[in-house]
């Protein structure tokens, strides 16, 4: 059986049109600069940089191994894997994704579009880390969480909410249009709004780890993978609940150290 899993890749069309269309238009925009002769004199200022399309196409490459590879069908066998599946759509994918984002596209997109005072009130502390915490936290009560393991639609909706709540969230510590929000070059603050993003994932996943009984029956009616019984999957993806906010504090720290490091050649 795991042999077949680790052969089963998913290839949903949907998915793949999705991924193919998003890669597409970030192609036409550097097209559009180039044929513009645009990108020179942006790539000369330091606005368009080698990096932003690796990275861009590092965080394509994480979404679609997070839904379409045996980490999804695993994912439907195994807590643990689900877990790893969402730490790949909230941690990984976001932040490669706005790294990988020139601002001056970004910003001729956004005005174009008209899209800024949604995306101001989207990306506002308060309500980015209301709309992260809160779909977390309420995707895994019971009865929501069983509802979308048994129902596509239900469990496609769960994946778009963690990665678009996220998105969000690390919009405004990655700031991926450079300056329209003045408050985030005081660095400070993205320590904190990071620090406290840490907690609810420790608190939920010590309950998970240290509870006795299992939480969702689902995982009860499915055959067993690696020998591991339904309550120790639990635990272990509560660990990785840990992981997960370990990873908000790391990021923390990294903020701290690009910060630093030139206030300290400044001192010297």
């Amino acid at each position: 059986m795991l042999s077949l899993i680790l052969r089963s890749w998913s290839w949903d069309p949907l998915i793949l049109l999705g991924l193919a269309s998003v890669a597409a238009g970030y192609a036409y925009a550097f097209y559009y600069c180039w044929q513009h002769n645009w990108l020179e004199r942006l790539t000369r200022r330091g606005l368009i940089k080698a990096s932003h399309p690796w990275f861009f196409a590092a965080g394509l490459a994480t979404l679609f191994i997070a839904l379409q590879s045996p980490i999804d069908t695993l994912a439907d066998m195994l807590f643990l894997m689900h877990m790893v599946q969402h730490i790949l759509l909230m941690m990984i994918a976001p932040p490669l994704l706005l790294l990988g984002l020139p601002s001056p596209l970004l910003r001729w997109l956004i005005l174009e579009s008209r899209l800024r005072g949604v995306l101001n009130w989207l990306t506002y502390p308060l309500t980015a880390y209301t709309l992260l915490v809160g779909n977390y936290l309420i995707w895994h009560i019971p009865a929501l969480y069983e509802t979308a393991l048994r129902n596509p639609f239900v469990h496609d909706l769960e994946h778009a909410l963690f990665f678009y709540t996220s998105l969000f969230f690390w919009w405004r510590v990655i700031d991926p249009t450079q300056g329209w929000y003045p408050l985030w070059h005081w660095t400070p603050a993205k320590w904190v709004y990071l620090i406290i993003a840490a907690p609810p994932s420790y608190v939920l996943g010590s309950i998970l780890s240290a509870s006795r009984s299992v939480w969702y029956v689902y995982y009860t009616e499915v055959p067993r993978v690696w020998d591991i019984s339904p309550l120790w999957d639990q635990r272990y993806g509560g660990m990785l609940m840990w992981l997960q906010g370990w990873m908000f504090l790391m990021a923390s720290m990294t903020v701290f150290f690009i910060w630093y490091k030139p206030e300290q050649e400044l001192t010297e």
